[in-house]
């Protein structure tokens, strides 16, 4: 009892420190298309959160059915990794981390990070598509030049023509 009320916490102490901004890269369209190693447009169709391997970090994998495949070759379902999620009584929230809803359409700039499929730039490279357009969000982050993100709004058509076209330059 007394180390998982330790564990809580010390999760408690770092959580409280990242809720306000999570510093990371500013990314713009040719970054993270450069940076993806593949990018994707499905849906969410699930979920499953549980501990580390080390027990140290709570994760959350994200089920995707791939819709289209922009650059690379996913395929027809993948999983999609963050750091986060609620076990119990026990929460684990990383500022700035992308989050998924069930029914959910995405754009996905995916990169691998060790044995986990991730997200390019955290928020920055997950595109939610809402009628027809598509939308990212830089909440909970922040860049080491300290100004502001400027997050992307625009028709999915366009959004997918000019990927294509940094992927062919």
């Amino acid at each position: 009892m007394i180390r998982k009320l330790t564990y809580i916490l010390c999760l408690l102490f770092f959580t409280a420190q990242w809720s306000h901004a999570t510093s990371v890269e500013r990314l713009g369209l040719e970054d993270l298309t450069k940076k993806a190693r593949s990018i994707v447009i499905g849906r969410v169709t699930g979920s499953r959160t549980y501990w580390s391997p080390d027990k140290k970090y709570i994760l959350t994998d994200y089920t995707i059915a791939v819709a289209e495949n922009v650059k690379g070759r996913a395929p027809g379902t993948i999983s999609v990794t963050t750091i986060g999620g609620r076990i119990g009584d026990v929460e684990l929230y990383v500022s700035g981390m992308p989050f998924f809803e069930r029914g959910e359409n995405a754009v996905l700039f995916i990169e691998q990070s060790s044995a986990y499929q991730t997200v390019v730039g955290l928020r920055q490279g997950k595109f939610t598509i809402t009628n027809g357009e598509v939308a990212n969000s830089v909440d909970g982050l922040s860049f080491p030049d300290g100004r502001p993100g400027n997050p992307v709004k625009m028709p999915l058509e366009t959004f997918k023509s000019r990927i294509r076209n940094l992927i062919n330059r």
